[in-house]
Formats: C-alpha cells, sequence, structure tokens
C-alpha cells in the first residue's frame, strides 16, 4: 500500500515568504532590527472593549454553532448602515460568523463550488483567495484587472469574456483592493455585474477594507439589482476594527448559501470561539469618530509613503483605498530578480511582500504595507528600502 499527500493539498502554493524565512529568520537570530511592511497588521488599537467582552465570555462552555445572535445582528446593522451589501441583511439567515473572514470565505466556498468549476479571479488579488478556492475543488483563473481597469481602452466585457469557459462558476473580486489599493468605480462594478447575470455566475465580493478608502466611495456589487442572491460578500473585524489576533469576520449571502456554508463551518471550528465574538461584538459599537481618526491617519502614512517610493523611481497606482502600496520594482532591478531585492531588504532591515504571490503576472512587483507601524516606523522601512535598492544597484 502506497502513502501520498493530499493531492489537493499538494496544490496549494507554499507561504508567500517560503524561500525567502530562513534569511528572515537569521537576521531575527541576529537581534536585526526588522521593520515589518510585508504583513497586514495595524499599529493602531482596537476601540476600547470595556470589561463586559471578558465577564460575559465562558471558556467553559460551546457556543452556537451559528454564532452569538447579538454579533450577526450588531454586524448587518452596521453593514446596512454604511450601505455596504444590500438593504434587507436578515442576521438569522444572511450572516455567517467565521473565525476570520478567510474562515468565512472559504466555507462560502465549499457551499457553491464543486470540483473543477472555474473562478475569475481579477488581479492582483489577496494571495489566500487563490488557496481558498483550490481547496474547494475549484480552478482559479487569473485575469489581470485592477491595474488596467482605468486605461479608457480597457473593455472589461472583454477582459472577462476571454477567460470564461462553460465551466466557469464564479468571480471573485477585491475592492478597495489588496494589494493595489483600487476602489472599484460604479461604472466597473455595474460591467462586473451585468457580466455576472449574462453568465450567471456566482460573485465573491471580498469587502475587508471597506472602512479605508481615502478618495472616491465604496460601492458593495450586492447592492446592484439582481446581485444579492447571486453575490458572497466577505468583510472583516481584523481590518475594520484592528482585531486581527481575534479572528473575527463575516460573510453575507442569500439565506440557502449561509445555510450550507454553517455546515461546512460546523465541521471545521464547530463554534466560532465565543469570547473573541464578545470582543467583537464590543468593537462593533465603537462611534464613527474612532473609524474617523484612524483613516486619517491611515491617509497621511499613505500620502508619506507614496511620496519617499516615487523619488525612488518606483511605478505605482496611488492606492485609493486599504492599506497598501503595490510597486513595480523593474526600473530599479536592472533584470535581476526580485528575489536579490527582497534579501538585500532583509540585509537593511525591512520586510515586503514578493509580488507573484498576487499573481502570475507581477514577479518584478512588491507589496508594502503603510499601516503596519507608526509613521515614523514606516519612514525608516521606507528608507532602509531605499538603501538596499542603491545596494543592488552597486552590485
Amino acid at each position: 500500500m502506497s502513502r501520498s499527500l493530499s493531492g489537493a493539498v499538494l496544490r496549494l502554493r507554499p507561504g508567500v515568504f517560503a524561500e525567502l524565512q530562513p534569511r528572515i529568520d537569521a537576521a531575527v537570530a541576529s537581534g536585526r532590527d526588522l521593520v515589518p511592511l510585508h504583513i497586514g497588521d495595524t499599529c493602531a488599537a482596537a476601540p476600547p472593549l470595556g470589561e463586559d467582552w471578558t465577564r460575559e465570555s465562558s471558556l467553559s462552555a460551546y457556543g452556537a454553532t451559528t454564532a452569538l445572535s447579538e454579533l450577526r445582528h450588531a454586524a448587518a446593522e452596521r453593514l446596512r448602515s454604511l450601505g455596504h451589501g444590500p438593504a434587507d441583511v436578515d442576521p438569522e439567515r444572511h450572516v455567517l460568523v467565521g473565525a476570520g473572514a478567510t474562515h468565512a470565505l472559504a466555507c462560502a466556498a465549499r457551499a457553491v463550488l464543486s470540483e473543477g468549476d472555474e473562478v475569475l479571479l481579477l488581479a492582483p488579488y489577496w494571495p489566500l483567495a487563490h488557496g481558498i478556492i483550490t481547496q474547494a475543488g475549484a480552478i482559479p483563473v487569473e485575469v489581470p484587472f485592477t491595474d488596467r481597469v482605468d486605461d479608457p481602452s480597457f473593455d472589461v466585457t472583454a477582459q472577462l469574456s476571454a477567460a470564461c469557459t462553460d465551466r466557469t462558476r464564479a468571480l471573485y473580486l477585491i475592492t478597495p483592493n489588496n494589494p493595489d489599493g483600487k476602489v472599484l468605480s460604479a461604472a466597473t462594478l455595474e460591467e462586473l455585474a451585468a457580466f455576472a447575470i449574462e453568465r450567471d455566475l456566482w460573485v465573491f465580493a471580498d469587502e475587508a477594507y471597506a472602512d479605508w478608502v481615502y478618495d472616491g466611495a465604496h460601492r458593495s456589487i450586492a447592492s446592484l439589482p439582481g446581485m444579492a442572491a447571486r453575490t458572497v460578500s466577505a468583510y472583516s473585524a481584523s481590518k475594520s476594527h484592528a482585531l486581527a489576533g481575534a479572528r473575527i469576520g463575516f460573510a453575507l449571502a442569500a439565506a440557502d448559501v449561509i445555510a450550507a456554508a454553517r455546515r461546512v463551518s460546523v465541521h471545521t471550528v464547530f463554534n466560532v470561539p465565543v469570547a473573541m465574538q464578545r470582543a467583537a461584538l464590543s468593537a462593533l459599537r465603537a462611534p464613527p469618530t474612532w473609524h474617523d481618526e484612524i483613516r486619517a491617519r491611515y491617509r497621511e502614512a499613505r500620502d508619506a509613503m507614496t511620496g519617499a517610493l516615487r523619488a525612488a523611481g518606483l511605478r505605482f497606482a496611488v492606492p485609493e483605498g486599504g492599506a497598501y502600496v503595490f510597486a513595480d520594482f523593474a526600473p530599479v532591478l536592472g533584470g535581476a530578480p526580485l528575489t536579490r531585492l527582497l534579501e538585500a531588504a532583509v540585509e537593511e532591515g525591512v520586510l515586503l511582500t514578493p509580488g507573484e504571490a498576487f499573481g502570475d503576472a507581477y514577479r518584478t512587483w512588491g507589496r508594502l504595507c503603510f499601516t503596519s507601524v507608526p509613521l515614523e516606523r514606516t519612514a525608516l522601512g521606507v528608507s532602509r528600502l531605499c538603501r538596499a535598492i542603491e545596494a543592488l544597484a552597486a552590485g
């Protein structure tokens, strides 16, 4: 009898830092200071949670597999008040609480995708989306999109049609985008919706950064006519309320999708940790001023980072939302692979994410997070990156 690993698991990509991790570990072991611009953390403190969330959370008993009713209602009410998703969200039937938006999306994907289905993955994209689709047995089909959509000659329908086959079952989008910060316009969303309706596709709408828009306005594709029944919208307390360590996220979808996704959730985590649900419930009650203050800080950090990167001669679009700058390093690589720059950056004391994690077409690109550390540390990280660029140029 031969023993082998799961084919589905072997199709999953390794972590984005698998190749570079030994060098990072060596730098940490030597005591080197590293500025972490590679990961989507925030240096902002979560809204004050008070004491109720710990006092009311029993650690000795299981929670409801459908999650706390109060949390589902609070999430639905907040999203409704902000105009995110359809207006008639029923907290009992349309809201899935997950152990992070990653888990919520994975449950929904398992609910609607079958083995061999194809999913149009609008690129550049959040790296874990590729794995979520793959784990569901489906096949991700990368479609270069957000870095091209502002070109007047770009034809949304033609771009999608060229990638669509009779096996295409869904499309995935993220707005504001991770990694490039693009906020899809109302016109673009309407074109995507028309395509989904014409081809009878599901839509996975990742809206984790909906609260962080600096230019323009966020709009949910599920709010467009005919889209609520075919859209799975994902939201993350990690991003909206600085609760990455709590691992709470939400999926909004039609009742039959949520019912099926809850079955998947039961067979993965059984119930989402109750204490973390209580923390998220408390955070969701934060006044709007908390978001206003954090948004202003993020915008200042964005402007500082883009100014410094522009001076270094890099190509990028100024992010309209989100937490990242996605830059093309081709002008400074001199034909060298991006790995050389990533290694030089570690030596200088700064980390960034390689662009190939966000799509095959972005091998000379890199993502930098402007929310992960305070402004002065962000500036230090960018200056170290500039030194790494100079060291690479010097040979």
